[in-house]
């Protein structure tokens, strides 16, 4: 499978468009978010991707080809619920052993995933005395199991802790240096930008961005912040602040009183770094460039749409 992509798709429930002309392609060793606010979509087009929804216009593609969610793709897929329920009476083993009959999985594998996953030592304890994290880690290792070449994480941070998270990321890193793909919907933006290739902005059914990370704050140019921390036994202070000022038009510039701050533009940036360090050298000590955060930028570019 050389890629899968949502092509044109819409869906509708009654006079509402839940999704509206929708196009996502995912390439191979490629991890693509989905977010957007609540209702944007982001389950309709899980759920369309499943097999649950037949879309209402559009296609599912595989390697540009038309095609169904039939048992064969199902067969090439894993699926991790935002919402993850067990029944609480079985151990784990039990619980990871049902879903390993149905895919044909034997034992070893079976063992392999446990210790993966962290949870080897509970592999017979009562799913009823897991903590949301250990289910968490159980439902994802039901769902790479069989090792599919999609897999699909619904809010996967969810309940993880430290050890859990680094269970994700050792996944989604295996994921992708084997060629396979991951198609992730979540709100935790901050902790999966480093982790995911695009990320696709939703908003009432349509796309409103769609790129890498780089490639969407330099659409959205938010403003980045620089911090310099001066010599406290410097007297320029005053004349630096009063020069960036009406040079940058910034209101943002703080001392206090030896650390200068101010917000400038993305492309003024080696223009402010020309105008502070062109100052007396020896007042200078240390910089620090900090650009807005992910969620400011998703934000932003909800608001242009």
């Amino acid at each position: 499978m050389n890629s899968i992509a949502f092509h044109k798709i819409t869906k509708r429930f009654g006079r509402l468009c839940a999704l509206d002309s929708v196009d996502i392609c995912i390439k191979p060793s490629e991890v693509v978010l989905v977010a957007g606010p609540n209702g944007s979509g982001k389950s309709t087009m899980i759920n369309i991707m499943l097999g649950l929804y037949l879309p209402d216009g559009g296609e599912i593609r595989i390697d540009g080809s038309s095609t169904s969610v039939d048992n064969n793709l199902k067969t090439d897929m894993g699926y991790l619920p935002e919402n993850v329920a067990f029944s609480e009476n079985l151990s784990g083993w039990t619980m990871m052993s049902f879903f390993a009959r149905s895919r044909g999985i034997g034992k070893a594998r079976m063992k392999e995933v446990m210790e993966r996953i962290g949870l080897s030592h509970a592999a017979k304890r009562s799913i009823s005395g897991y903590s949301k994290g250990m289910r968490q880690r159980l439902a994802l290792g039901i769902a790479i199991l069989h090792e599919p070449e999609l897999l699909i994480l619904d809010e996967p941070t969810s309940g993880l802790d430290q050890e859990g998270l680094g269970v994700l990321w050792s996944v989604i890193d295996e994921w992708r240096s084997n060629g396979r793909m991951i198609l992730i919907s979540s709100h935790d933006l901050g902790i999966l930008e480093k982790r995911v290739d695009i990320i696709c902005i939703l908003r009432q059914g349509s796309v409103v961005a769609h790129d890498a990370p780089p490639a969407l704050r330099q659409k959205a140019a938010l403003p980045i912040k620089v911090s310099f921390s001066l010599d406290p036994d410097s007297d320029s202070h005053t004349t630096i602040v009063r020069e960036l000022a009406e040079r940058f038009h910034s209101e943002t510039i703080v001392l206090d009183p030896a650390t200068l701050q101010i917000e400038v533009e993305p492309n003024r940036l080696v223009e402010l770094m020309a105008a502070v360090f062109s100052q007396d050298q020896q007042i200078v000590q240390s910089m620090q460039v900090t650009e807005p955060a992910l969620e400011d930028i998703y934000e932003h570019l909800l608001e242009l749409s």
